[in-house]
């Protein structure tokens, strides 16, 4: 018995060993929590603001980088909702990660209302369905990210999504609602609701998440088959034998050692084994000498190592038999005597009961309830009701013998002690059915009866109110508004309102009382109806309200050749810069610029349509002034692109964004160890298209720049310049250490006004030491484009009307600066020196010269206004 103890304890402290050495999933291991249907359901209601959307597209990511993907697997769908569903990609599109990560990417947010229950309706007949990729038998899992109230109900289908096996998480951000959040989740909530502040604290939640997808542990969670010990991996699971097992060739079950059947041991007689070890015994009626091997004959009476009850009889070496004295007989184990007990053997003539009273006596008793006769062996029935040996207040009731319970009379119910009555008031306990008034008539009876203002209705339970509306009984001209019972106020249609005397009704007219928001003619249309006109040469905009001048020129019903001025259905031509206007007053003749003006070229001035640049020979670049020579190549510089990519830019424009763009490239120095550049697109989002460690050849990025796709929506350039600082100019993309003092050069090309607040991301840009140029095409606002530029704003800003002259631009746009060969530092220059005042000079020649001809250019526009003013007299 010792050695079984010993036993138990190695066995339970083997297996506290193996349970709390279990392994647990390395931080680089894909969660491994068995083949799991997982639909993501994402608010992107207009409550959504752009970068909270970037931030919940980061959060969705970043939990996908922790599942084991496949469609054997783990299968995971998107679906966002605002005032409609879309589904952005099922259960079965695709298996592998990279491709769910690149359509995260391309998701542009609805950003309309919160239809959050018609979303979790689209999420359990549709998203869980099995043509959408849902796989029986296997767990169906929800997680709905918000950030705000429900539009619609949400209880109802939530609760019918949970009943058909769909697990839901419910995960609010900032304004969402709590209560909500509760209506749609999964029991238990502490595990299956979550609320953050903002959105940049919603990888919380992903933690979490991440915890109990992946907490699976095989050994307790599944049947594992192992028989002894069980030992867990990640997603797997190893089976182990108790010491003094081997494991069977199946893996799974121990066969215990056995050293007695393998004939390894010493014992005179019996060898006992258990596993891995043996003890020697004896045959019967011998015992284990103190050697534990060998054995001698044993008497087990003389010594007293017997289990008789009351008489040993010696019979051999380790043998004996049991007797028993007088009055007793031995019992079936021949060891124990039992008395002989007539009552047990039914050798009596009691009627109910025998009381056993020694060997072969006994007495009769009689049951509970029940008292003894005076033969002494039958038995009589007790009635204490009928004895009267109750305590009961009203009704005793029969119960068997010796056995009452107490009752009431109708109306009344027996109160705890199970003795007393008390009266039942249906109307104080709420168990009458009235809807206003009950009143106690009794014992258990009561009448139904209504507030002042009310009468019964033939139920007699309910109550209706007296409504004077709708019996007729009042004088409203129009309409009667029933306000409580025997109550009603006059009110008028639409377009009258309500006369001194409270019940007449008079016509509304907005436009004489001036109660409308037209621009220019208000027209009565009838009471309390408007509509609104416009005055001669303009027409109606789209709101109805206001009212814009018909411009002939942008609506292209004109015949100038170059510049259209309008006015109200008039227009008038005139030329561009370099141009005349000919006797038609439509046509224009170029001015050969290189000849009429002092054009300040160091080498050769070339004339282009209405102007003229300059060029240098071969192995010369033209300098920061546009006139000069010089052998500067191009400094080592970092610089990104960022290019509005926007609906408004069209297809064909953004083919001249491209061509625009390598016109740049081709003046740089391009190499890993020069110039680096990085290319940026944004609309309504932001996409990196290229950063600056990607390409090292001006070749490279030229056809990359080509292949870039066109991406429409909106113009959101302060989310750009903020995805430009926290991104593209860090090193993990390829920007330098600051530290080595290379140039950061930021460029924005634009079309027009942005739909986001740029100033923040602007100024912080600059203040990073990034110096930023901004160009401008079309719409593009010159007062943003301003605050983006560097200072000098005028160095660093660059506009034109027309995508067709942005070639110019490029031309003109100069970007680099010329360091000595020092990582980037900047020649100082002393301002004294002889060729410096030279070029001083030179610069403020060039300056004046363009201040004069702007200024004539000017005057003749006044000029041509003047005439086409006296012209319409």
């Amino acid at each position: 018995m010792g050695n079984l103890r010993g036993l138990s304890v190695f066995i339970v402290l083997t297996l506290a060993v193996f349970t709390s050495a279990r392994p647990k999933s390395g931080p680089n291991q894909k969660c491994k929590s068995g083949p799991v249907d997982l639909v993501f359901l994402i608010d992107s209601s207009r409550s959504v603001r752009p970068h909270e959307f970037e931030t919940m597209r980061k959060f969705l990511i970043d939990i996908l980088n922790t599942l084991d993907i496949g469609l054997d697997t783990t299968r995971v769908g998107v679906v966002q909702y605002s005032s409609q569903v879309r589904s952005e990609f099922s259960l079965k599109t695709h298996s592998k990660l990279e491709n769910m990560v690149k359509a995260i990417n391309e998701i542009v947010p609805l950003a309309q209302g919160t239809m959050t229950g018609l979303a979790i309706r689209y999420l359990m007949n549709e998203a869980f369905s099995p043509g959408q990729g849902d796989r029986p038998k296997v767990p169906n899992v929800a997680v709905i990210v918000t950030d705000g109230r429900p539009q619609d109900r949400v209880a109802e289908v939530a609760a019918e999504a949970r009943e058909r096996g769909i697990e839901i998480y419910a995960v609010g951000v900032a304004r969402a609602d709590m209560t909500s959040l509760r209506a749609m989740a999964s029991p238990p909530f502490e595990d299956h609701v979550f609320l953050v502040e903002r959105f940049d604290l919603i990888y919380q939640f992903g933690l979490q998440f991440q915890d109990k997808l992946c907490g699976i542990d095989l050994c307790l969670e599944s049947d594992h088959g192992c028989e002894h010990l069980c030992e867990s991996s990640p997603g797997s699971f190893t089976c182990h034998c108790l010491p003094g097992y081997r494991l069977n060739a199946d893996g799974k079950t121990c066969s215990a050692i056995d050293l007695c059947a393998e004939r390894k041991h010493d014992c005179q007689q019996i060898c006992i084994s258990s596993p891995g070890s043996f003890t020697c015994d004896c045959n019967q009626g011998y015992h284990l000498n103190d050697d534990k091997k060998t054995c001698s004959p044993i008497d087990l009476c003389a010594e007293g190592k017997h289990d008789c009850e009351q008489v040993c009889v010696y019979s051999g070496p380790g043998i004996f038999t049991c007797d028993c004295n007088e009055g007793y007989r031995l019992n079936v184990d021949e060891k124990a005597c039992s008395p002989i007990d007539l009552c047990a053997e039914e050798k009596h003539d009691c009627q109910q009961v025998c009381v056993y009273s020694g060997p072969g006596v006994f007495t009769c008793n009689c049951n509970k309830g029940y008292r003894l006769n005076g033969d002494k062996k039958t038995c009589t029935p007790i009635d204490l009701c009928a004895e009267e040996k109750d305590d009961c207040q009203q009704a005793c009731v029969y119960m068997g013998p010796g056995v009452f319970s107490c009752d009431c009379n109708e109306g009344y119910r027996l109160n705890g002690d199970e003795k007393t009555c008390s009266p039942i008031d249906l109307c104080a306990e709420g168990k009458h059915g009235c809807e206003q008034v009950c009143v106690y008539m009794g014992p258990g009876v009561f009448t139904c009866d209504c507030n002042e203002g009310y009468r019964l209705n033939v139920d007699e339970k309910t109550c209706s109110p007296i409504d004077l509306c709708a019996e007729g009984k009042h004088g409203c001209e129009q309409v009667c508004v029933y306000s409580g019972p025997g109550i009603f106020t006059c009110d008028c249609n639409e377009g009258y309102r309500l006369n001194g005397d409270k019940k007449t009704c008079s016509p509304i007219d907005l436009c004489a009382e001036g109660k409308h928001d037209c621009g220019h003619v208000c027209v009565n249309m009838g009471p309390g109806i408007f509509t609104c006109d416009c005055k001669k040469g303009y027409r109606l905009n789209e709101d109805e309200k206001s009212c814009s001048a018909i411009d002939l020129c942008a609506e292209g019903k004109h015949d100038c050749e170059q510049i259209c001025i309008s006015t109200p259905g008039v227009f008038t031509c005139d030329c561009n810069k370099g141009f005349k206007l000919n006797r038609d007053k439509r046509t224009c003749t170029n001015m050969d610029m290189c000849n009429t003006v002092k054009h300040g070229c160091d080498y050769q001035c070339v004339n282009t349509p209405g102007s003229y640049h300059c060029i240098c020979p071969e192995g010369q670049l033209l300098q920061d002034d546009g006139k000069t020579c010089g052998t500067c190549k191009s400094a080592n510089i970092d610089l990104v692109l960022l290019i509005d990519g926007s609906k408004s830019v069209r297809p064909q424009n953004f083919e001249l964004v491209k061509k625009f763009v390598n016109q740049v490239v081709d003046s740089l120095d391009v190499s890993a160890h020069g110039t680096r550049v990085g290319l940026v697109q944004y609309s309504s989002r932001v996409r990196t298209e290229f950063p600056l460690n990607m390409y090292h050849t001006a070749e490279d990025i030229k056809a990359a720049v080509m292949k870039v796709d066109y991406m429409e929506k909106g113009t959101m350039t302060g989310l750009a310049l903020k995805h430009m600082l926290e991104y593209s100019f860090s090193e993990a993309e390829g920007a330098r250490p600051a530290s080595r003092n290379i140039p950061r050069i930021g460029l924005v090309f634009t079309d027009g006004r942005s739909q986001d607040d740029i100033s923040e991301y602007a100024k912080k840009a600059k203040e990073a030491g990034i110096t930023m140029y901004a160009v401008g095409v079309g719409k593009a606002v010159e007062d943003e484009l301003r605050e983006i530029a560097s200072d000098p704003v005028e160095k660093h800003f660059y506009y034109t009307t027309d995508f067709s002259a942005i070639n110019t631009i490029a031309d003109n746009l100069k970007l680099n600066v010329c360091p000595a060969e020092s990582q980037g530092e900047v020649e100082v220059k002393d301002p004294c020196a002889c060729e410096n005042l030279v070029e001083f000079q030179q610069a403020t020649m060039n300056s004046l010269d363009q201040f004069t001809q702007k200024l004539a250019s000017m005057a003749a526009r006044l000029e041509q206004l003047e005439n086409q003013l006296l012209s319409r007299k």
